[in-house]
Parts: structure tokens; sequence; C-alpha cells
């Protein structure tokens, strides 16, 4: 028995050599089934008691001032706060998060953690359940933040760390009969720690399940199920390998080869598809003095199973069974089971024998309320999420998820890259402890215990070394271990260049499609190349799967369908791992009571990385951002060919690669100017890795001139499937067709010409029931009459900046500017700040309309950056065509926008465009935004980003209306109730302003978002606004 004393003064936890104390070997889950009928139907085991609730809870700014006897089972406390486990008690009112991405936030001195340590002590008393006496009796932790000490009734049992794997205790000799009490001592800091550092909130305590398992005292200790098929790929073989464990009893046990283990295999509907087989332990000799081991191992062969895929994850139920020398049945345990094979054959990773394209992402366990305690129910929500947006495969970033995670992959079908709990990127270099020795058993002990929780899961088809520690000695341990103990998956790890020794896959982060990312004067870091490129190496044979890509940070992901063109054209390139799932954003309340989500600072924690973690496709409580729309597009499992637009017929492409279609139903339409003139539904019948040839329709009404024609299809499922309702799109696909004349050049009715009233300070315009004038020192428009109703507030002006996104600022911050991010190229020139000097105005009268030419300048410190050639023409009914040309200086960098903005009364709610919708895009991330007729609320229009930005825009935009304003043109079009000031200097969305008016910017040209990364300029090329001249037209008018 260790003193309470002895273990503060001990300090386990700066100890890199103590990563446990008594903490029983990992092994996959267990249930301790009465029977085998309930093992066989999942239900309840008896067995297991969930802790889960309110216990008592007490912190302590650091170990030393907790009090000796807060361990006594008779200590008094009842004036300590409850708190609910599992949580992270900085949720709770204790504590603040800390959010950091690479810095450790506190100092960087392994194995040594702060003095100031706080540590939390929860305790709880429960009943031991009747008929559990005479057993062997544990507890289990399933995720402790980040180390801990455990008392049982007093007594100590022991001590462990790493945060995201379970840590079990045998509890036998503590418990007694009736009441029982115990206490848990959890370090906010550890050695561990340095181990932890994976961009993602810093949070404390016991954030999992605690439950009690009760097992006999012979009982199964742990089974491995693996699955093979033959060369066809036809029929399967089911190995199974059960390990006995054995625990003293006053009664002599029984030799391990009295008892036997009993096999069965049910089908999905729990039907027994073979009959009990039943082998002995010990049967085979394992060393030169004739010891024995404790394994039973079964081999079953099947005819042609069902196999298992993401597509079709077909479960089986194993039934294991321990049975004592009279066939009693003593314990039982079940598992599920998908008969695959994984390998990587010719360059490509295979599953069953078919090239494998990888539509992943990288998902942190994040809940803004609960921080990294998400419960069944929000994992439950992801994978259909996941399973509604056309992924297939997750990465548990960056550690072992909560085990009913793997569960759910199994059941509804998504590939996992299980990833081990380590990460050193703070330290300098990143490979410092993955060198040293005495961190080597720290490293293994975390891989093995996640290979030997997770090992029986289907939908694990990689293992992962871990994320961004450098390259050293104990990842090739790592590495060697996990293939000898699992040959059948392949382990990945990205560290050292992406393509060490140590990783069966070339695993790149943020590799671009063409362009080589060189940084040759950063330390230990490895020149990242193109993916194209990648291929071509010298000897240079493994596929290529990038394990983060696309960093959806904010208004994002522009050009992200150029990876996936890549994807399908290049066999060896099987895809990759979006970073990432959803923005962890944590609840706060402000000052005046509204709710908003936090980020890193927002708490005090002055060591932070801001909002580095908002970058996420989902918002913190799951609604979707508008990228994520841009990768459901790119990532659908239907692609589509138009062959003929005179009859409309499509050939389409199934990317399934195991699956028939014959749930789904395309629905089709023909637009002319976005309105219906013909539709129709077939049922679809294509076959996996297949094309279908439909005919539409014969012929279509003639088009006509001017007119835009779309043939729109529309993928949707016939019956509701476990993850989608009934009549869901899976897939959609906009073609133009061919013979679509495009818009007509904008004309002014004809008319007799207006009044045109040209005094010494104003250009006056007068119509049947308008007036427009214009102020001839500002050469601004400052009165837009109808009907003896002033329209317009202010403008329209040009408009050449944007509020900055996350990838424009990269990675500039207040006390270390970046000199190449865009925004700081464009403040340094002066775009943000800009002067602008009527410089030329004149008006005449034509035949039928007034023509008023403006000149304008834009100056920065006298330097004169941009001209633009404004002219007006008004015709009789108050209409206005606007034409702009816009002359830049060679000396200015890639301008973020060339257009206009006006401000107009907030009168009506309803905003109506034909052009691309109905969500956000743009220039760069159209794929997803087809061309149509939409109307939308104001509120709509925004995008509410976390950290606020340029949002909103709709592109390609023929027609535009909001209240009594109409234009027409070809622009981009955006509508706010923020100024972009208000916009820019925001730094939460609690912070935006509405104002009862409306921004309304109509650009000729806006430069793309990017997000190749964040932190670099990528915005590709043919998406930036670099040339000197631009020019564009619209029509303006008010009701």
């Amino acid at each position: 028995m260790r003193a309470f004393t002895e273990i503060i003064k001990a300090r386990d936890w700066e100890n890199q050599y103590v990563s446990a104390q008594n903490v029983m070997p990992a092994h996959a889950p267990l249930h301790a089934f009465h029977s085998s009928e309930a093992a066989r139907h999942k239900q309840d085991s008896e067995f297991q008691h969930l802790l889960n609730g309110q216990w008592s809870f007490q912190l302590f700014s650091k170990p030393e001032l907790v009090p000796n006897e807060c361990i006594e089972v008779d200590y008094d406390d009842s004036d300590w706060p409850e708190i609910t486990v599992p949580s992270n008690w900085q949720l709770q009112g204790h504590d603040k998060p800390i959010y950091t991405n690479i810095k450790y936030p506190f100092p960087d001195n392994p194995p040594f953690v702060p003095a100031d340590n706080p540590t939390g002590v929860y305790r709880v008393s429960f009943d031991l359940p009747a008929g559990w006496a005479g057993r062997q009796q544990r507890i289990n932790f399933d995720g402790v933040n980040s180390a801990f000490h455990l008392w049982c009734n007093g007594v100590w049992v022991g001590y462990s760390q790493d945060s995201r794997l379970a840590s079990e205790f045998d509890l036998s000799q503590y418990l007694v009969a009736g009441k029982n009490q115990i206490t848990v001592m959890v370090l906010r800091w550890s050695d561990g720690s340095y181990l932890e550092d994976q961009d993602m909130w810093w949070l404390s305590g016991i954030f999992r399940d605690v439950y009690l398992l009760s097992k006999p005292l012979v009982a199964i200790q742990d089974v491995t199920v693996t699955t093979d098929l033959d060369a066809c790929f036809n029929n399967g073989t089911l190995k199974v390998s059960t390990r006995l464990s054995q625990q003293q009893s006053e009664e002599k046990n029984a030799e391990p080869q009295s008892y036997r283990a009993q096999v069965q295999l049910f089908d999905a509907d729990l039907n027994p598809v073979t009959e009990p087989v039943i082998a002995g332990f010990g049967e085979r000799m394992i060393d030169e003095k004739g010891a024995f081991n404790d394994l039973a191992e079964h081999q079953i062969s099947l005819l042609s199973p069902h196999k298992w895929s993401a597509e079709s994850p077909y479960l089986y139920r194993v039934v294991v069974c321990l049975l004592s020398e009279t066939g009693e049945v003593l314990d039982t345990e079940a598992y599920q089971v998908g008969f695959r094979v994984i390998d990587i054959n010719n360059g490509q990773l295979k599953l069953n024998g078919q090239a494998l394209l990888i539509r992943g992402v990288n998902r942190h366990e994040h809940h803004p309320e609960k921080g990294h305690a998400v419960s069944y129910e929000d994992m439950l929500l992801d994978i259909k999420l996941l399973k509604k947006n056309n992924f297939n495969a997750v990465r548990t970033a960056h550690y072992p998820n909560h085990p009913k995670w793997y569960e759910l992959c199994d059941q509804y079908g998504l590939y996992v890259v299980d990833e081990a709990n380590i990460e050193t990127h703070g330290q300098f270099p990143m490979s410092r402890l993955s060198n040293d020795l005495s961190w080597l058993n720290a490293y293994m002990r975390r891989m093995t215990r996640m290979v030997e929780r997770d090992k029986n899961h289907p939908s694990i088809i990689i293992w992962s070394l871990g994320n961004e520690s450098g390259i050293g000695n104990h990842h090739h341990a790592m590495y060697q271990w996990t293939k000898l103990k699992d040959p059948t998956r392949p382990v990945q790890y990205e560290g050292g260049g992406a393509n060490t020794a140590a990783t069966d896959i070339i695993v790149p982060m943020y590799a671009r499609v063409n362009e080589d990312v060189l940084t040759p004067n950063a330390a230990e870091v490895v020149p990242k190349h193109a993916i194209k490129k990648w291929l071509s190496l010298p000897n240079e044979q493994r596929p290529l799967i990038l394990c983060e890509y696309a960093h959806a940070m904010g208004n994002s992901l522009g050009s992200f369908d150029k990876y996936w063109q890549a994807f399908r054209e290049y066999p060896r390139l099987q895809g990759g791992f979006i970073w990432d799932w959803v923005d962890q954003g944590l609840t706060k309340i402000d000052h005046t009571g509204e709710k908003f989500w936090a980020y890193g600072g927002d708490f005090g924690d002055h060591i932070n990385d801001r909002q580095f973690c908002i970058n996420g496709l989902m918002f913190p409580d799951r609604t979707p951002h508008p990228d994520l729309f841009e990768v459901k597009k790119a990532q659908q499992f239907y692609q589509f060919t138009l062959l003929d637009d005179a009859n409309l017929s499509i050939k389409v492409r199934s990317e399934n690669l195991f699956i028939d279609a014959n749930n789904e139903t395309i629905r089709w339409t023909v637009t002319e100017q976005g309105e219906v003139i013909a539709s129709g539904e077939l049922v679809l019948q294509v076959q996996a890795q297949s094309e279908q040839i439909l005919v539409l329709l014969e012929c279509y009404p003639p088009q006509k001139a001017g007119c835009d024609y779309f043939l729109n299809l529309e993928v949707l499922l016939t019956d509701a499937t476990p993850w989608a309702e009934k009549g869901f799109v899976v897939a959609a696909e906009q073609m133009p067709l061919k013979s679509a004349l495009g818009l007509a050049t904008i004309c002014l009715a004809k008319g007799d010409a207006p009044e045109l009233i040209d005094t010494e300070d104003t250009i006056t315009i007068n119509g049947v029931g308008f007036q427009v004038d214009i102020d001839k020192q500002q050469g601004e428009i400052t009165e837009w009459v109808v009907d003896g109703v002033s329209k317009l507030l202010q403008g329209p002006k040009d408009n050449f900046f944007r509020a900055p996104l996350d990838n424009d600022i990269g990675t500039s911050e207040a006390d270390c500017v970046d000199p190449n991010a865009w925004t700081t190229r464009w403040q340094t020139a002066g775009l943000s700040n800009l002067m602008v000097k009527c410089l030329a105005i004149e008006a005449a009268v034509l035949t039928h309309e007034v023509i008023v030419k403006v000149q304008f300048g834009h100056y920065y410190d006298d330097n004169l950056l941009i001209t633009s050639q404004w002219q007006y023409a008004f015709n009789s009914e108050g209409r206005a065509l606007i034409d702009v040309n816009v002359q830049a200086a060679k000396s200015l960098p890639p301008l973020p926008r060339v257009g206009m903005q006006l401000v107009v009364e907030d009168v009506s709610d309803e905003v109506k465009w034909f052009g691309r919708g109905p969500h956000e895009n743009y220039p760069d991330r159209i794929l997803s935004a087809h061309i149509g007729r939409y109307t939308s609320s104001i509120e709509a229009m925004h995008t509410a980003y976390i950290f606020p930005s340029e949002n909103g825009l709709r592109c390609d935009v023929k027609e535009a209306s909001v209240g009594d304003l109409s234009v027409t043109g070809v622009f981009h079009f955006a509508v706010s109730r923020y100024s972009q000031a208000n916009l820019t200097m925001a730094k939460h969305s609690n912070e935006l302003a509405a104002e009862q008016k409306l921004y309304v910017s109509l650009d000729g040209f806006h430069m793309g978002v990017g997000g190749d990364d964040s932190w670099s300029p990528s915005v590709h090329k043919e998406f930036l606004l670099d040339k000197a001249h631009y020019h564009y037209q619209l029509s303006l008018s008010f009701s």
C-alpha cells in the first residue's frame, strides 16, 4: 500500500519511465455476458455497471494542497460541489480551457510540469451489485486527462496516464459487500502532456465512461478476431484467438487445458451461420521448457460470406463462450465481424481487391458545451452527417476515439485510420523525445495498447503511429511491433517527410496538386512535393493519401475540386483527409447575455493560438459551412457526362466499388433562364464501377436567343437508409446545354432622354417619377428619388477591399506580422485606407439617355494607386447603365475585389437572384453552386463565421433584387446588414452590430478564397486579380 504522502513526493506525473502502475493489460472490449443468448442479442450485461453521474468534486491549485484524509472512506465531502462524470472540469465551472496549436501552455522542460498544477479530486460511493460476490471485480476508466491516481475504500489501487485509452484496474481485493467508495486524483499536467500537443483545447478530468466489470475467476481475458478471403475474394476464413485469465482463489484452479472455448458465428439477422465449434486452451507449446500457451484458437471456413465495406457494411456476430470441463458456460463475449481484406498491391491501397478512393476527414472529438465528453448521440449525429456528405473515411485525429465510435463506423460503414495518442509538435526539434530512449516505453505503450483495444474492428483499415512528432527510433520500433502484431493492416506516419521507412503509404500534409512547397530553412520541415510529382520519384511505388489537406479555416476550400480531378486521374493518388470536421468553438456568454463560440484567448488563456482551432467544415453545433457543399459535390459517387444535348442523353458512371444502384432515382430538369421547361424521373440501375446511358428527352422546345439553358440532375434515395431519409440527394450535377446562346448585351429601353440640369455643384437627372443627384465635387450620387421617396443611402462607390479571411491573414498576429500574407500586403499597399478624389466629371444629353462620366483617383500617401472611369447612362424609365473601367498601378499586389458597393434602406427581408446558389460561393468554389433562381432572407445571405470575415457572395449573377433595388448584368453579389469595417474589426460573431440598412456589394471581379492551407498564400493564380485593367458593366434601377 502506498501512503498518500509518498505518492505526492514520488511525483509519478513527472517521470517518463512511469506510465502506469497496476493497470491491467490492454485487450479488446469486454462485456461479461451471462449467456451466449445475451451475447448474441447484444443484451445489456448484468455484470457491467456504469458509474457515470454526479460525483463529489474539489479542485486544488496543486497536488500538494490536496488533503491527505480525502482518500478515506469516511471523509466528509458534503460541502464539495458535484460534477458530472463524464465531463471536462473546465466546462463545469472549474479552471479555464486553454487552446494552443503548437506551443505547450507551460514551460517546455520534459518531463517536468508546472508546480501550479490544477488537481481535481473526485469521490463517489456505490453498492456492489447483487450476484457479483466471488468474482473478479474490475473498474474501467475509458478516458481521463491527463494522469490520475486511484483509491478504493481508502487503499491506493494504481496510477495511469494516456488520456485517450482505457485504464483498467483489478478491485477484487479492495471491494466489500455493500457500499464501497472510490477516490480519483486527476492531474491537469503530467509528463504525458508532452505527448498530447494535438491542436485542440487542453481540457481535464474524467471525460469518458467509468464502469465496473465483473468477470468469473476463470474468464475470457481477450479475443482476437481476424478474417481472410481467398485469392478470388469469394470464400472466407474466420480466425478467433481466445485468451484465458485465471485469478487465484482459495480453491485450486484447474489447469488451462481443462477449459475450452466455444465459437459460433451468426449473420446480421442473428441467425446461426455455423454450428458451435470448440477448441481447448493450452494445446500449443510455446517454449522449449514445455510451457503451453493460454490461447484457444479457431479457424472456420465460410463459402461466399457477405463482404464488409463502407458501401455495404455487412456485419456478422461471433459469440465466444468459455466452457468448464463439464460444459458449463462460465463467461461469454461477442464481437462484430466484417469479412474484408486490406492490402497494398501494385502501388494501390485495396479493400477486397478493389483500389480505394479515400473520401476522408480528420475529426476531433468535440462538443461546444461538453468539450471532449462526447455522447453516443453526438457520435451518431457525426456518423450520419459524414455519410450524407459523401465521406467514406475518417482519421481519428490525433488519438484513439471513444470505443463506441468504432462500433458506429463498423455498423454504418466508414474506413478508419486509428491514430496513436502521440504528438510532440511543440518540441524543438519535434523528434526530440522520439529519439530519447527514456521515452521509448511511453511511446510503445500508447501504440501497443491502442492496437490491442481496437484490433477487432473491420472499419479500421490503417494504423497510424501518431502525428507531428518528427521521425525517430521510437517510430521505427512502433512500426516494427505493429507489423508483427497485425500483418493484416498497413501502417502510416507523416513525420520525417511522409515517406520514411516507418510508413506503408505516402501521407503528406497540405501537399499541393501541381506546386512544390519548399521551406528549406525551416527546422525539421521536409519540402513537400506536388502530389503528382511525388508519384514519379525514383523507386517510389507506394500509394499516396494525404493525411491532411484542404485547410477548412473560415471561408475556405477554394480550388478543392483540383484535388479531386487529380485523384480521379492518377490511380496511385487515392484521396485524403480534409482538415478538419468541426470548428472547435466552445460556447461562452458575453456581458450582454448573448451566446457565442469562443476560441483561444477568450478564457484568459494568455498562451494561445487564437482562432486556429476554428477550421472545420461544420460549425460547433453541426450546421454546415458553405464549403461542405463543395466537398459533398466533389466526393459524390456518381459522375455524369452529357452525350448529346439534342436528345438529352447522358452517361452515368458509378464510383461505388461494391454495390449496384438499387435504391436511387434520377430526377432531372431543363431550365430556361432558371425556369423549368422540362422534367422527369428515371430509376438508376448502374452497376458498381460501371456506366449507364440514359436518354432523358427525345426533344425539347426550341431555344430562345439571350436565354441560358441548363440540364440539372439529382440522384435521390428511393427509400430511407440507416443514415438518410427517403428522397435525400446523394449526388447532383448541372450541365450547360451546348447550344445555349448566353446573355445578350445589356441595353436600355429606348425613349426620350430624361432632363439634365447641370449646375456648379450638382448634376441632376429628372425623369418621369424619378430624380438622381450627383455631387460634382465628390463625383458620387447623393440622391436617388423614386415617386418622392429616397431610395439610396450611399454609393455606389468603388470597392477594392474585403474583410480579411483567415486565409488572407495567414500567420500574422499583432506581435508577429507575416509579410507574405495577403492582408499584410494589402494594408502595406494602402488598399484598406484609400483616399478617393473626383478627378473629372462631365454630363451630356443624347437622343435616348443622359450620359455622366466620372473619373476617380484612389490614393495612399499621395500616391495614385487606382483610377476608375465610370460612365452612367440614365434612360427615361430611371434605369442606369453603369460602365466601369479600372486601372491599377503595377506596384499593387493582386486586388481582393474590383466592384462597387451601395447602401440602401432595410425595407425588405427578401433577396432574389438569378445566378449561382443557393449557398455562398466564390470564384474558386462554385462546383456545388448551380445556376438558378433563388429567394433568400437577408439573414440567410450572411454566413456567421466564428471569426468574422468577407462572406455571403453569390457568383455569376445576372439578375438580382433587394427590396426596391434591381440589378442586371454579369456580376458577383452579396447583401449584408454588416459593414465591411465591422466585419474587419470584429473578432467574434457577437461583436457584429447589425445596422438598419443594407450593404449591397456588386463585384465585377472577386479574388478566390484559397484553402490549400491557411498559413501561406494559397489562391491559385487563375483566381488572382493581378491584371492592370478591369472592365465591367451593370444596370441599376429602383422601383
